[in-house]
């Protein structure tokens, strides 16, 4: 894990544009860099539920899987953003199931614990809500930072290069990709694609984060 950065959930925030968008942002332990997720209405109520900011008397799956984990012995260790393509989060989850071996025959020569750790892909919405009952860590690579994470300083974002703030001149320039024309976005690098869709995501562009989520799928 050494290699890897530690996140923690910022918040949570709803589109007052389009319905049933939602936006998790978690951020490295400095709070500098933050990596902002689309997510589906359900997980985003699951997640927030889980932070305890919804209804308790209300379950979601992810309550019965981690009831049934715990029922089996099953630990989540921790969860791994690992890979960015065209605007989608992969994640995978480090489960540890623990099974009781008897030694010898006489029960009160006691018992060890056999450890058993398993990896499983998953949707990262999904991953988050899980970390969150089972208190896990959130993991991602410096890679995804680097390609998706956006630098803010005093609540906003900031040039990460030069280090001078962007208040202003942010949305300013999210409005003129906005008048750009489709070969504009064609000719841009699949990595300034992905940085320009989590800009719009935070600014809530979401006509322009679909223009440009249309072109990184068309490069599949």
């Amino acid at each position: 894990m050494d290699q890897l950065i530690r996140l923690t959930i910022r918040g949570i925030s709803l589109s007052q544009i389009q319905s049933g968008i939602y936006v998790l942002l978690l951020e490295e332990e400095s709070g500098r860099i933050k990596l902002p997720i689309i997510i589906e209405s359900f997980q985003a109520q699951s997640i927030a539920s889980a932070l305890g900011k919804k209804d308790p008397s209300r379950s979601f799956t992810h309550d019965l899987f981690f009831s049934f984990a715990k029922k089996f012995h099953i630990r989540l260790k921790a969860i791994v953003i690992y890979k960015l393509v065209n605007g989608i989060f992969f994640s995978s989850i480090l489960l540890e199931e623990e099974n009781d071996i008897e030694e010898g025959n006489d029960i009160e020569e006691g018992k060890k614990i056999d450890k058993k750790e398993h990896k499983i892909d998953s949707k990262t919405s999904d991953a988050v809500a899980l970390a969150v009952r089972f208190q896990a860590p959130i993991y991602t690579t410096r890679e995804i930072f680097d390609k998706a994470g956006i630098y803010f300083e005093n609540g906003f974002p900031i040039d990460k290069e030069n280090e001078t703030s962007d208040t202003g001149i942010e949305k300013n320039n999210l409005l003129f990709f906005k008048k750009k024309s489709k070969q504009d976005l064609e000719n841009m690098t699949e990595k300034d694609l992905n940085a320009l869709l989590n800009h719009a995501v935070v600014n809530e562009c979401y006509e322009l984060a679909a223009r440009i989520k249309k072109e990184l799928d068309r490069r599949e």
